[in-house]
């Protein structure tokens, strides 16, 4: 989600809504599907095909249990987004999950192919796993660690999508902290799109340090009562800032501005370098060639030359 709407309203009760609710819990399903109109409800259904299964997924990994009924609208134009979340939303939002309103809301925008729109609801579906776990723990985590893990796990790219270099922000020193995108992120795109970079950088980094497993006990830890840099300090021995110190000084270095400037350079670099790799391995066996021959008429012209000898001394 481009931000976690907390709504106040839910869906009225009415018959068919009790009627659909009824046949999805007996199917096993957790959303019903809506749409705009017909044409994107063909373009989505290879999308919605793979939902019940990636929610899955995303609970194991966080070991989440309880299960949260909702449905997932696919609009196309900025007035039917707006109006289905109740509110105007910033010009760089692609998707909102809204629990209070048991909806995940999908802006599918022109030339967005399927497998974009899945990543993007792959994100959504994050928010809406964390969502679901106990309110002690849900209502604590971050907004910016909300935005990171599901950054991680969809992989979406916000960031490629504003030409983010978290590097070159580090080196110009206008690298916002994490605690600045504590409650939200802003309307404008490439500082939100900065902080999403940010985000998924730092649960990456404690992702990779500590194990898949660290934010299973973290939630865990908060459960019981613990805040969630209570819980890092308990599970990793270090607090949010102290993380986030480890992250900027990785990220300061022209070394990683050059990666993230220019991502193709060294995928070019290696494939030129395997392009060479015939080229050199021919040259050498050209050269040993070569050297073979010389050697060879060398031996030929001393053997001459011995037979020579042997000649003269028989006369």
């Amino acid at each position: 989600m481009h931000y976690i709407i907390t709504a106040l309203l839910s869906f009225a009760p009415c018959g068919s809504q009790a009627e659909v609710l009824a046949q999805r819990v007996a199917a096993n399903e957790p959303f019903v599907y809506s749409y705009q109109n017909q044409r994107l409800a063909k373009e989505m259904s290879l999308v919605v095909a793979g939902v019940p299964a990636e929610l899955e997924r995303i609970q194991n990994y966080f070991q989440i249990n309880r299960k949260f009924l909702g449905e997932i609208y696919f609009c196309e134009d900025e007035e039917a987004f707006a109006s289905k979340l109740q509110f105007e939303p910033p010009s760089w939002y692609n998707a909102v999950a809204q629990p209070a309103l048991k909806q995940i809301v999908v802006f599918v925008k022109p030339r967005q192919s399927p497998a974009e729109i899945a990543k993007l609801l792959n994100h959504e579906l994050v928010h809406w796993a964390l969502f679901q776990l106990p309110a002690r723990a849900s209502q604590q985590i971050p907004l910016w660690l909300h935005e990171g893990l599901a950054e991680m796990w969809s992989d979406r790219g916000l960031a490629e999508a504003y030409q983010v270099s978290l590097a070159w922000e580090s080196k110009h020193n206008s690298l916002p902290r994490l605690s600045s995108f504590a409650a939200e992120f802003g309307n404008e795109p490439y500082r939100a799109a900065v902080g999403y970079a940010l985000s998924k950088e730092f649960v990456i980094h404690l992702v990779g340090d500590s194990g898949d497993e660290l934010f299973i006990r973290i939630f865990n830890s908060m459960e019981a009562g613990r805040s969630f840099d209570q819980a890092l300090v308990d599970h990793t021995g270090l607090s949010v800032v102290s993380h986030e110190k480890i992250v900027r000084l990785k990220l300061n270095s022209w070394w990683r501005v050059v990666q993230e400037m220019y991502p193709h350079f060294f995928l070019l670099l290696v494939l030129i370098i395997l392009g060479l790799v015939p080229f050199v391995a021919s040259r050498r066996r050209h050269h040993r060639k070569a050297l073979h021959a010389v050697w060879q008429s060398e031996e030929d012209e001393v053997e001459m030359l011995a037979g020579h000898d042997h000649n003269i001394n028989d006369e």
